[in-house]
C-alpha cells in the first residue's frame, strides 16, 4: 500500500480505524489534541501529531472527530485528488460552497452503510486488534451517571458498565 493516510481523532473509531490499516500493510499519521490517545497507538503510527498541519501532504485522510471545524480544516487543507473519509458524527449544520472540493477533484466517502460481509470482516478482524485500552476502565451499572462524567471527560476511550 501506497497511500500516504492521515487519520484526524484517535478517539475510538479513530484508534480502530487506524489499527485495521495497519494491519493491512499502511503508514498512517495520526492527529489529536489529546496527546494520551495519541500515545496509545505511538508504537505503530508512523507519526503522532497535536498540530492540525500538513494535510496537503496526504492521499487519503480520515476525519474521526466529528467536529465541524476540522472537517472545515480538512476541506480546504487537502490535496487536490484527495480522498476524504467521514468517520466522525456529528458536524452538525455547516454552510461550505462545495466549488473547491469539485475544482480540487476531491473525493468525499461517507461511513454509513455496511452488509453482512463488513461484519464478518469486522469479526475476523477483532482478534488482531488491541483492546485493551477499551476495556480498562469497567464500573457497576449503579454508577452511569459517574460513568458519564467520566466518559465525557474523553480520559478514557471507553467506559464499561458491569451489571
Amino acid at each position: 500500500p501506497d497511500s500516504k493516510i492521515a487519520v484526524i481523532g484517535t478517539g475510538q473509531i479513530g484508534n480502530l480505524c487506524t489499527q485495521a490499516l495497519i494491519l493491512r500493510g499502511y503508514k498512517v499519521d495520526l492527529f489529536d489534541n489529546d496527546t494520551k490517545r495519541l500515545n496509545i497507538l505511538s508504537h505503530i503510527a508512523n507519526s503522532t501529531n497535536i498540530a492540525l498541519d500538513n494535510l496537503n501532504s496526504f492521499d487519503v485522510i480520515i476525519e474521526a472527530t466529528g467536529s465541524k471545524d476540522v472537517l472545515e480544516r480538512v476541506l480546504e487543507d487537502s490535496a487536490m485528488d484527495s480522498t476524504i473519509l467521514l468517520l466522525g458524527f456529528p458536524y452538525g449544520d455547516m454552510e461550505y460552497n462545495f466549488e473547491s472540493v469539485v475544482g480540487m477533484e476531491k473525493v468525499i466517502i461517507g461511513s454509513v452503510g455496511a452488509d453482512s460481509r463488513d461484519f464478518r470482516k469486522a469479526l475476523e478482524l477483532l482478534s488482531d486488534l488491541e483492546m485493551l485500552p477499551f476495556i480498562q476502565v469497567v464500573m457497576p451499572l449503579q454508577n452511569f451517571e459517574e460513568a458519564w462524567k467520566i466518559h465525557k471527560s474523553l480520559k478514557h476511550l471507553k467506559i464499561l458498565l458491569q451489571p
